[in-house]
């Protein structure tokens, strides 16, 4: 049988371990959506600039120019240059959930409690998360250490707060 105390450490451990996969992925989020961004607005900004010398009477070469790089805008925008970034957004957003599920257990659980209905809640908290690993694509270690930074800062103390109030 297992205690109340131990189940109590797995769902601490559940708890830093989601507090770290969705910062992670809400820096990959960040990321992603600024290189999204980046790839439409650069080369369309290049071929406006483009035009704008032909019109002035720049040699006709820029317009060239001007055309690969609406190309390159109109190619980005189509084929949905932010699914990406949505995609490690709404992984984070599921990590979220989980760190919350893992601190409303945490602050139900007492030591006198079931300890068989908590490991149950556990196990079934574990899976999910499990889940969430198997279907998210994996992030950078630079994005992951970016994250551990900013919680190492105290991005997230206003909740640590919490759990141990």
């Amino acid at each position: 049988m297992v205690s109340t105390n131990a189940c109590r450490r797995e769902l601490e451990r559940l708890y830093e371990d989601a507090d770290f996969s969705a910062q992670s992925y809400f820096e990959a989020a960040k990321s992603a959506g600024f290189w999204a961004r980046s790839i439409v607005f650069v080369p369309a900004l290049l071929g406006a600039c483009a035009a704008l010398l032909v019109a002035v009477g720049a040699p006709k070469e820029w317009g060239a120019l001007g055309a690969v790089a609406g190309a390159v805008a109109a190619t980005s925008s189509f084929l949905g240059s932010t699914q990406r970034a949505n995609s490690l957004l709404d992984s984070a957003r599921k990590f979220t959930g989980i760190r919350h599920a893992a601190r409303l257990e945490l602050a139900l659980a007492s030591d006198s409690g079931d300890a068989s209905a908590l490991e149950a809640k556990l196990r079934s908290l574990r899976g999910e998360y499990n889940e969430i690993v198997l279907m998210s694509e994996p992030v950078p270690n630079r994005l992951f250490q970016r994250a551990a930074k900013r919680i190492r800062k105290g991005v997230l103390e206003y909740e640590k707060a919490d759990l141990e109030a």
